[in-house]
Formats: C-alpha cells, structure tokens, sequence
C-alpha cells in the first residue's frame, strides 16, 4: 500500500475484502413495511440477527465508514498470521485512498487497491459520453501514476462490475479495462453479474479483446454457480476462480433470492473438488466484507476468519499445509504479481 512489495513478501492474502466502502447504492427498503423502522436503526445486540438477514436494508450496515474499526478488525487478520489484503474499492464504491493509508500505517497491513468502476448504477452520468480509450487512460494513469493525485498506484484492475444481462457501459468498462491490463500488465478482477452466462460472456470478451485470462479473477463464484462441470470449463479458460464470501452463513441472499447462498461447508467441499480435479493453481478465498454486521465489531467473524477458523476445517478435510500455502499464498501472490512501471 506504501509502495511497491516484492510478490514473494505478499505473504498470507486475503483475495477480496473492503475496508472502507460506500455501499449506500445496495440499500433497499425493508421487505416488510413493519420493518420499516429497522432500517434507520444503528446495529445492536437487539437487531443484529435482522440486519445480518436483510443487509441490504439498513442503512448503517451498508457502508463502513470509520478507520478506528478498520484499524481494530485488520489487526484481528495480522494477529492471525494474515499479512496482506486485496481491496478492491474502486470508483462507483467510494474508493478513497487516504484513509486506507492511514489504516496502513496504523497497523503495518499490506493493501492493494482497485481502479476501474464498478456497476452502471454507481457510473458518473457522464459515463456514456466517455470513450473506450479515455477510460483506459485513466486506469492506467491509476496504476502508473496514482490515485486522484495522492500518489497512491492501483495494484489491481478492478472489480469490474457486470450485471446480467450486461449494459452498454459496462461492457465498455470491461473493454477499456482489458486495454489497460494489455498496456500494464496488472490483473484483472471482474464482478460478474447473477448468472452462469454473465462470467462466460466475461471471459469472451476479455479473450477477444486481447486480454490475458491467466491474469483475470471472476469473483463471487460461490454465489454464481457451482456446478461441477461448468467450474472445470471456466477454469479451462485459465482465470482464477474466486470464492470470496467465506463467513456468509446466511443461505438467504437479499440481492437474488432465487439463489440459496452456500454454508462455508459447502465452500469447502468445492475448494476440495478443485485439489481432486487438479485445478486449486486457479482458486482464490476471502470473505467480500463490505458491511458492518460481517464485523467483529457487530457481530460477526472478521477479516481473520479465513485464517482462524476455515484454514484448520480445511486442514482437517485433509489438505496438507503445502494445499493451504497454495490457497492462502502462492496463488496470489502468482495473479497479483506486476511490475508497475511498464
């Protein structure tokens, strides 16, 4: 976060979480109009439960907005043994790289931060306007040069968001972000839209467009598809597939509940289909923490659950420490390896 970190000092790295986010486009009101009044409420023992079932309705849980927590939670993750997280807030999700800088400081963190936008609804109303090639230029001008004058480079391209079916700006935002993985060389990271189709139609277009699908994530698999056969055709494109909603417990998903979410018992048995299929090179973990309730400060598991309680199920499921090394390690430290002066 404080300049540039050799890729083998990345150590143990968590894929996809946030740290400071702006998530106020997520807010729906209460499902039940009774309920109405939960949404102003900020998040206690008495309304917790609630709040973690119907995330997207109350206002306090849809951002985090305060450095002394994030300082506080990201210690819980080094306390652990946990040295570098993926952060990719990007434009359209409050990205600020300011704060996450002092929250660098605060606890010696290693922090890679995002370029790019994120879903149409949180695009500038200029977006339309905006050519391919201007959008490209401002990417790399965040990886090459920094953030909004700070001085602070990107370290990964993304995520990219994608709904489904897709829109024009985003697909435009996809293919200016694949020409500037072409010119820099970072990794991308894309936020597929809420079906199979979308992160096949994403690897299409970054493979037509000249993009380096070895250097491309699809994220949210886990509440995308896991279905055996479609996951061993995504991973015969070469991306990375990213499980990154460790710690979500709730099969209820407010976003689309067409789609039970998994238990993390169900992320592993995935995780270990792929060491069965010889895939695990391509997988990447983290938990997605873009609310408060997904705190230990409100409840819940943390940036360090990944370390403290999955790693050792996932060892006593029978991976080895060299199978964890290859999760939790080597396979980022192989996506999100760069050189930022190219």
């Amino acid at each position: 976060m404080l300049g540039p970190v050799d890729a083998t000092d990345l150590g143990i790295t968590l894929a996809h979480d946030h740290l400071v986010f702006d998530g106020t486009f997520m807010y729906v009101d209460p499902p039940d109009g009774a309920d109405r009044h939960l949404a102003d409420e900020e998040i206690t023992l008495d309304n917790r439960g609630w709040v973690a079932y119907h995330w997207t309705s109350n206002h306090h849980n849809v951002s985090l907005d305060s450095e002394a927590v994030a300082i506080a939670e990201l210690g819980r993750f080094l306390t652990a043994g946990g040295r570098t997280i993926v952060d990719p807030t990007n434009l359209g999700l409050g990205r600020d790289p300011e704060p996450v800088v002092r929250i660098a400081e605060a606890t010696g963190a290693q922090i890679i931060l995002g370029a790019g936008y994120y879903l149409s609804g949180t695009h500038p109303d200029d977006m339309g306007d905006r050519s391919v090639d201007d959008l490209t230029l401002e990417i790399v001008s965040d990886i090459r040069e920094g953030i909004d004058g700070t001085g602070v480079r990107a370290g990964v391209i993304g995520e990219i968001g994608c709904t489904y079916p897709w829109l024009p700006n985003e697909k435009k935002s996809l293919r200016a972000a694949v020409a500037a993985q072409v010119e820099t060389g970072a990794p991308l990271m894309v936020h597929p839209g809420r079906d199979p189709m979308s992160p096949v139609e994403i690897a299409e277009i970054v493979d037509s467009e000249g993009g380096d699908l070895s250097r491309t994530t699809i994220c949210h698999i886990d509440r995308t598809c896991t279905d055996r056969s479609w996951l061993a055709d995504m991973a015969a494109t070469g991306c990375y597939l990213e499980y990154d909603l460790f710690g979500n417990e709730s099969s209820w998903y407010p976003p689309n509940p067409a789609v039970d979410m998994p238990s993390d018992a169900e992320r592993m048995d995935v995780i270990l289909w792929h060491f069965e299929h010889g895939l695990e090179g391509q997988v990447l973990l983290s938990h997605d923490i873009a609310t408060k309730h997904r705190l230990h400060a409100y409840g819940g598991l943390g940036y360090d659950h990944l370390v403290t309680n999955v790693v050792p199920r996932l060892r006593r499921r029978g991976l080895s420490e060299a199978d964890v090394r290859t999760l939790i390690v080597d396979n980022p430290a192989r996506i999100f390896a760069f050189t930022t002066g190219q």
